[in-house]
């Protein structure tokens, strides 16, 4: 019993003192890390687990989309807005067809997205970003949307 407490009392101090940009990141793994046991659980046919991490899952994308600002965000936040969109539905579809492809399809999505803030956040640690850098995000979900 005191593992478990201790365990959520550190990760409650790490969430609150974590900056920003390194908590967008938490919430991308999160999400990939869920989905990834959610479509384990399907394919051992546990399908406790499947909805368990599944649901898990849908609810960072859908917490990453009410966290969108669109005044700051531009048509950047409206474009992640339409792919958080598309993955809820698709992870929706997953669940009604029992479909891990479906899921493979959205964990690489956020695997983009991921990748490109990762550079993006660990390169505003090293030094002020170049307006380049602002532009990697957009380039990522210009090419979600294509691989669509």
């Amino acid at each position: 019993m005191y593992g478990k407490n201790a365990h959520a009392a550190y990760q409650s101090v790490q969430v609150t003192t974590t900056d920003r940009g390194r908590l967008l990141l938490m919430m991308y793994e999160g999400a990939i890390k869920f989905l990834k046991q959610a479509k384990s659980g399907l394919e051992a046919n546990d399908i406790a687990k499947f909805c368990r991490f599944l649901s898990k899952g849908q609810a960072i994308i859908a917490e990453l989309m009410n966290t969108l600002d669109f005044e700051k965000g531009g048509s950047i936040a409206r474009d992640l807005d339409r792919l958080y969109d598309f993955m809820l539905f698709y992870l929706t579809e997953a669940n009604l067809h029992r479909d891990g492809k479906r899921i493979t399809k959205v964990v690489g999505l956020l695997d983009t997205i991921y990748g490109a803030y990762k550079e993006i956040i660990e390169g505003e640690k090293r030094e002020q970003v170049a307006p380049e850098e602002s532009a990697k995000v957009g380039e990522a979900v210009r090419r979600v949307q294509i691989s669509l």
